[in-house]
């Protein structure tokens, strides 16, 4: 998979938690989150996105002014800004979310 442009690189970043849940993805979903982040490069609020934050529902498991991004219908990827930077931290199905902000701890 060719390498995304430097203007997404230089304001988005990978937690080591996002990077193993993405390498665990089929090769097609993966080439879905590749166009969804050059489309986020070009414009965050594109409508097919469905770019919006997360509401802080106090049991969730996201971090605080999270925002989500839908590059496939059953797929969403999750970020928080910090100092500037994207910092992307959950991908997966929408399922997997539910079940990863109904467990405990």
């Amino acid at each position: 998979m060719a390498r995304l442009p430097s203007s997404f690189r230089s304001r988005n970043r990978t937690s080591e938690n996002f990077r193993r849940q993405y390498a665990a993805l089929p090769v097609a979903v993966k080439e879905a989150i590749r166009e969804a982040c050059l489309l986020f490069d070009r414009d965050p609020a594109h409508p097919s996105l469905r770019h919006h934050e997360l509401r802080d529902v106090k049991k969730g498991k996201h971090a605080p002014r999270s925002f989500s991004v839908s590059p496939t219908m059953q797929h969403r990827a999750i970020y928080v800004a910090v100092d500037g930077v994207n910092v992307w931290y959950w991908v997966g199905t929408h399922a997997e979310y539910k079940i990863y902000t109904a467990s405990p701890g």
